[in-house]
């Protein structure tokens, strides 16, 4: 699927503040495209900030499957500051039934490995804005850390040195969305998926349940365009 990716027009500026406490996600995805059969939205969240690109995997939120004659797909996740939850994975493992612990910005995390288990254990007190993630001894090579933020998982290696990690989330109420092959780890032998397209959501700052909502449709061309 060779595509160039529409821009995207959105109401809230690249330097607006980000979110903060927990706000409800809802992105509808609409496939009139040319493709036959089907496909799929790929729901990335932002990187973490103070990681390069290779030492972190952002994994995806998967929308059902969609053909060109759906109805569109409604995808909801939880977001922001109160949002945040962190995973640890023995090497090849599939983060998607692992154990999710809540953590917040400022928390020291500690992480330990006993009977076949990983354990998280967050405590206040840690630099704020971030996450700092201590390893005991012990804990198996090749193992990392997931912190959840937004639609999906990110992944970072734990360093063989047990060093201690530092985690700064993206939490601008902004997506990545691909079109076309599910998202999987590790990746398939082959798959099509469109360019990469940001999605800006809307908020309503003054609501005492904000909810962020945006809009995309694929259309006959196999671009992603924001709509709403």
């Amino acid at each position: 699927m060779s595509t160039q990716v529409a821009s995207s027009d959105s109401s809230i500026a690249a330097n607006d503040p980000p979110a903060t406490g927990a706000i409800s996600f809802q992105l509808t995805a609409t496939n009139a495209s040319s493709v036959p059969g089907s496909v799929y939205f790929n729901v990335f969240p932002p990187a973490l900030k103070n990681l390069p690109a290779n030492a972190q995997v952002i994994t995806a939120l998967v929308s059902p499957a969609t053909t060109n004659t759906s109805p569109p797909v409604n995808l909801t996740w939880n977001g922001g500051a109160d949002a945040l939850s962190m995973l640890a994975l023995a090497a090849g493992a599939d983060p998607a039934p692992a154990a999710k612990t809540p953590v917040a910005l400022g928390d020291n995390v500690a992480v330990a490995w006993a009977n076949g288990t990983f354990t998280i254990t967050p405590s206040p007190g840690g630099p704020e804005g971030v996450l700092t993630v201590t390893f005991a001894p012990g804990i198996p090579v090749g193992g990392s850390v997931g912190l959840v933020v937004g639609p999906a998982p990110i992944l970072v290696p734990i360093p063989v040195s047990l060093s201690p990690l530092t985690l700064e989330p993206d939490l601008s109420p902004a997506v990545t969305v691909m079109f076309g092959t599910a998202f999987q780890l590790p990746a398939p032998a082959i798959s099509d998926e469109s360019q990469a397209q940001t999605v800006t959501f809307k908020t309503d700052a003054t609501s005492t349940s904000p909810t962020a909502t945006a809009a995309i449709t694929v259309g006959l061309d196999n671009q992603i365009v924001e709509t709403g």
